[in-house]
C-alpha cells in the first residue's frame, strides 16, 4: 500500500475513534463540590467602622454610624481582629477603633440555647490604636 494511502487509512481510523474516546470522557462522574462545614458569609457584605472590644472570650462590635452592637462571631477573620486588638496594647474590654468588612447575620448562642444576631467578619482592615468614635452622634473618628 503507497504511504499516501496508509496515511489517509490512519487519519479515517483516527476519526472514527475519537467520538468514542470523547464519549468515554462524558461518562465520567462528575465532580462534586464539597459541602462546606462552617456557616455561609452573611449576605449583604459590607465595610463597617465601629468600637471593638474583647473581655472573656467575647469580641463585641459597636458601629458608629447606626449604634448598634453585636457580638463577633468566631469564624471567618475574626482571629485577626482579635491579633490586631491584643497588639494595639488598650486595656482589656476598653475599645478600639477598627474596620472590617462584614456583614450582621444570625448564628447559634454560645452561651444559652437558641439563636443570636452577630457579626461575621469576612475581613479585617484597619485599626485605629488611641481612636474612638461615639455611636449615632458622630460617624467621624475621635481622639480620646
Amino acid at each position: 500500500m503507497p504511504r499516501a494511502n496508509r496515511i489517509h487509512v490512519a487519519l479515517f481510523g483516527a476519526l472514527l475513534l475519537a467520538p468514542a474516546a470523547c464519549k468515554k470522557h462524558q461518562e465520567t462522574e462528575p465532580v462534586v463540590a464539597p459541602v462546606p462545614s462552617r456557616p455561609p458569609s452573611p449576605s449583604g457584605t459590607m465595610s463597617l467602622r465601629g468600637n471593638y472590644s474583647y473581655i472573656g472570650n467575647v469580641g463585641t462590635f459597636q458601629d458608629c454610624t447606626v449604634g448598634g452592637q453585636w457580638r463577633v462571631a468566631r469564624e471567618g477573620d475574626h482571629e485577626a481582629l482579635e491579633g490586631a486588638y491584643v497588639e494595639s496594647n488598650v486595656p482589656l474590654g476598653s475599645p478600639l477603633l477598627v474596620t472590617v468588612e462584614g456583614g450582621i447575620d444570625v448564628r447559634p448562642s454560645p452561651d444559652a440555647p437558641g439563636e443570636e444576631t452577630m457579626l461575621i467578619v469576612t475581613r479585617f482592615v484597619r485599626a485605629w490604636p488611641g481612636r474612638v468614635c461615639d455611636p449615632v452622634m458622630r460617624a467621624e473618628p475621635t481622639s480620646p
